[in-house]
């Protein structure tokens, strides 16, 4: 993974988290069980401070480490839409019945939980 030239670090370091923890050994392939387990070695280490704190929160919750994930990766909006749509509009030609009046889903639902995160 590569980080996104264009997206801002959190807080004031404007860091990524992964950057400010990278001295504890914290990647973006760091497992989720050992990433819990990461205060300990920042506290070993004599680095745990409130912009390290605030980095590891933002890496120890599984939302809020996807939403850090995503900002990983550079893509060029303009070549990929047109692809997405195109792949979207064949699964759609493929699928066989159109959906039910009464088991319709709300866009708009649909939409929200898809990018809502505790942030």
């Amino acid at each position: 993974m590569i980080k996104d030239p264009s997206a801002n670090g959190t807080g004031t370091s404007n860091l990524s988290p992964y950057e400010l923890l990278a001295p504890a050994g914290v990647t973006p392939w760091t497992s989720h069980k050992d990433m819990q387990d990461v205060s300990f070695e920042l506290l070993a280490r004599h680095l745990m401070t409130p912009v390290t704190q605030e980095a590891w929160d933002e890496l120890r919750s599984v939302r809020r480490r996807l939403l850090v994930d995503l900002m990983l990766y550079d893509v060029d909006l303009t070549a990929e839409l047109p692809v997405a749509v195109e792949d979207i509009d064949r699964a759609l030609a493929a699928e066989p019945d159109p959906p039910r009046s009464g088991t319709a889903v709300r866009p708009d639902d649909t939409l929200i939980d898809l990018i809502r995160f505790d942030v």
